[in-house]
């Protein structure tokens, strides 16, 4: 049977605190707690968690100014908590992952889903960096992040990728949490210390180090232009391709149309 249990006690220093905890249906408890106070407003079937407010399920956290959690009630006088949604100063941590810059965000409890609304969005994990000016997604169960608005991603000092709209594939384990594919769409252009290239969509693969770029490819070293319609960039060996479009008839297709190895450095302008 899900209950909430609501807690009143005193942290050393702080305002009265007071505490919401809810079962989860994985059995994982969801616990809110505020510095100013929680009001239940029983017409709306939610709480309202005021000051310095903290949403907390194992190792995930919401931090905002105010945080309403939305509930449902049983049939055995139960209530279970199926959103939460968290005001200014929008902070999610959740192992090593660490998202800032919201002004806005729902929590989607069964879905195990945020989305964060923000003009200067900013996802860290290890040395990648995930960054949009409107919206930014994350699917904590599916380990998938999106970033949507002149999304940037930065891995370590290896490369950037700018798109409107960028999707990281996280992989998760006792460490750290690291990006594995990395999928670009809409005025996409990928940075290296030695080219730029532009395309209308990129796929970045860690295990492999090739970006593929789609659509509208444009190669760029100093003052030289390469276009095509397709080109694979090798960012462990730094090799770019430019090839035959990819289609069913020449998805084994191996003829180059292009082969730069680079070996000067690129600035960046």
């Amino acid at each position: 049977m899900l209950k909430i249990l609501i807690i009143f006690f005193l942290f050393p220093g702080l305002i009265y605190s007071q505490q919401i905890i809810n079962q989860k249906q994985d059995g994982e408890p969801i616990e809110i707690y505020a510095e100013q106070g929680i009001e239940w407003h029983k017409n709306d079937n939610k709480y309202l968690a005021i000051g310095n407010a903290i949403a907390k399920s194992g190792k995930m956290s919401l931090n905002s100014d105010r945080i309403e959690a939305f509930y449902e009630e049983k049939d055995n006088s139960g209530m279970d908590i199926k959103l939460v949604k968290a005001h200014k100063k929008v902070v999610v941590t959740d192992e090593n992952l660490k998202i800032v810059g919201g002004r806005l965000a729902e929590y989607n409890l069964k879905k195990d889903y945020f989305s964060i609304f923000g003009k200067n969005l900013l996802l860290t994990s290890e040395n990648n960096k995930l960054e949009s000016n409107k919206k930014m997604e994350y699917w904590r169960t599916k380990g998938v992040a999106i970033a949507t608005g002149k999304a940037r991603a930065k891995k370590g000092d290896e490369f950037k990728i700018r798109a409107e709209k960028l999707v990281w594939y996280l992989n998760e384990n006792e460490e750290k949490i690291d990006v594995k594919k990395i999928f670009g769409f809409d005025n996409v252009s990928i940075i290296t210390n030695n080219e730029v290239a532009f395309s209308d969509k990129a796929l970045y693969n860690k295990v492999t180090g090739i970006c593929k770029l789609f659509g509208n490819v444009k190669l760029q070293k100093g003052q030289s232009f390469l276009t095509g319609d397709y080109a694979e960039v090798d960012l462990n060996k730094g090799i770019s391709k430019l090839l035959p479009a990819p289609t069913l008839e020449n998805l084994n297709e191996n003829r180059v149309r292009a082969l730069i190895n680079k070996k000067q450095k690129f600035e960046e302008k």
